[in-house]
């Protein structure tokens, strides 16, 4: 099978979840329910704000707060009989989803309340092929997975250091377990039936010529999609220009010769609700 067959393949395969779908992109709602503050990882363009009030567009990283379970729960609930059955409920941060137990009390919690109910999250990797299973069997039917780079040496300078039980561990050493573990949790993803949706965070001088690699990789392990978004200058790169509209559309292209390529993503808030482009913050 052609790289374009296996791109026109994966396109009609879509979920129908406005962060992997075009066509739903404006139509369905999703909730992102911050429950989840602690990381595991150090990335280099990541800015963690617990207390960006709402209507600020601070994000990935950035809520009004963390909710408690509870308070998540009772907040899903009063969601889903607003927007319906079609909406999606998520948890993508405000650190990584598989670094808190919050994450998977809630999300079973919710799944309790309303079996029905379709549950995603976005995490970094780092834990996804010691938890993917659980989630699988929590009924998680899409996961995105934020991929810079393929090479050690890039990711370090994308993710300084991760922590992985219980050390740190720096450089292209902490780099290479990542990519390691980020692929290994993607592949089981894709052999439980999740569909995965893989973001990249677009650092023209540091990971720009991982795009491709990236996306002809993510084809072959049976990805869905792949999200190059622009960096976001903040943190330790807010002095990085962001990529602009032309390098971006050129690198879209050339995913695109192996995988569908998202192309409305707005970068939210680990407290967005609502469709995409039009929520509000969550917490208060």
């Amino acid at each position: 099978m052609s790289l374009s067959q296996v791109a026109d393949n994966a396109h009609s395969s879509l979920p129908y979840h406005p962060c992997m779908n075009e066509e739903a992109h404006g139509k369905v709602a999703r909730m992102h329910l911050p429950v989840a503050p602690l990381c595991n990882i150090q990335c280099s363009y990541c800015q963690r704000v617990l207390d960006a009030p709402p209507g600020r567009k601070s994000g990935p990283g950035s809520s009004n707060g963390v909710l408690s379970v509870e308070e998540a729960v009772f907040e899903a609930e009063n969601f889903l009989n607003e927007w319906g059955d079609d909406a999606i409920v998520g948890i993508a941060g405000p650190g990584d989803p598989l670094a808190n137990t919050e994450t998977f009390e809630t999300l079973q919690d919710i799944k309790s309340l309303k079996p029905s109910c379709r549950i995603c999250l976005c995490t970094n990797g780092l834990m996804l092929p010691d938890e993917v299973e659980r989630l699988a069997d929590m009924g998680l039917g899409t996961i995105s997975v934020t991929v810079n780079g393929l090479k050690p040496y890039v990711m370090a300078k994308m993710h300084p250091h991760i922590f992985l039980s219980g050390r740190k561990i720096s450089g292209t050493e902490g780099a290479a377990i990542l990519i390691e573990r980020q692929w290994q949790g993607i592949e089981k993803a894709v052999a439980l039936g999740i569909a995965v949706k893989i973001n990249m965070v677009v650092v023209p001088e540091i990971n720009g010529d991982q795009a491709e690699l990236i996306a002809r990789r993510a084809a072959r392990s049976g990805v869905k999609i792949i999200n190059p978004v622009p960096l976001l200058p903040r943190g330790g790169l807010c002095s990085v220009p962001k990529p602009g509209i032309n390098y971006m559309k050129k690198l879209r292209e050339n995913c695109s010769v192996h995988l569908p390529v998202f192309t409305k993503c707005k970068q939210c808030r680990a407290d967005a609700r609502g469709i995409p482009g039009k929520e509000v913050s969550l917490a208060g």
